[in-house]
């Protein structure tokens, strides 16, 4: 799962055009597939504007970072740069969020959020390695005790199950979100491009 954003109006350079997708797609082939999301992706590479995508993981991170430097959004718009309603912001917006995520880029913002992240994500790894060793533990005990080799942790009995979900909510989930600089550079060439954005 992941944000789709799409350019509302994007540039489009001459000589290039969409293409066409075919009929059936699933049904029409290994080969006819390969060949025509190869064209999409050379499509929307010269057409930076046409299409952002990142998975939730990378999304999330990126919108707090909008969200933390561009103090004039709305709360309403803050709230859908994390929902996949398709929710639209105009060019006017856009190119505003660019030169904001461009002057971060600048001041050294961007990177130094990134080198903070890694960080963050080392720090949360090692945790979730003390709790997956805890969880492993627990599962050698609820199979032994049960004595059903392929017992997974949704049908653990009591009171397997309370501990399994009480370490699953000690997770850190900061082990999961990356940041990077070169993500916040490809974003706002899309920026500059879409002529506004929606996030799907």
């Amino acid at each position: 799962m992941g944000m789709d954003v799409y350019g509302v109006n994007p540039i489009i350079r001459i000589g290039t055009q969409e293409p066409s997708r075919p009929k059936d797609l699933h049904k029409a082939g290994d080969d006819v597939m390969k060949k025509y999301f190869e064209q999409v992706q050379e499509f929307e590479d010269k057409n930076a504007g046409v299409y952002f995508r990142n998975n939730c993981w990378w999304w999330r991170p990126l919108a707090d970072f909008m969200i933390a430097h561009c103090d004039w959004l709305t709360q309403e718009q803050q709230e859908h740069l994390h929902d996949n309603s398709g929710f639209e912001f105009s060019e006017h917006e856009a190119v505003t969020i660019a030169d904001t995520l461009q002057k971060m880029v600048d001041a050294g913002t961007a990177k130094a959020r990134e080198e903070e992240n890694k960080k963050e994500m080392a720090v949360a790894e090692e945790w979730n390695k003390c709790i997956n060793a805890q969880q492993g533990e627990l599962e050698k005990e609820a199979k032994k005790e049960t004595g059903d080799d392929k017992l997974v942790p949704y049908d653990y009995p009591e009171p397997f199950k309370k501990k399994w979900d009480d370490l699953q909510k000690q997770t850190d989930r900061k082990a999961h979100y990356p940041f990077a600089e070169a993500n916040i550079k490809e974003f706002i060439c899309f920026l500059r491009e879409c002529g506004g954005f929606k996030v799907c």
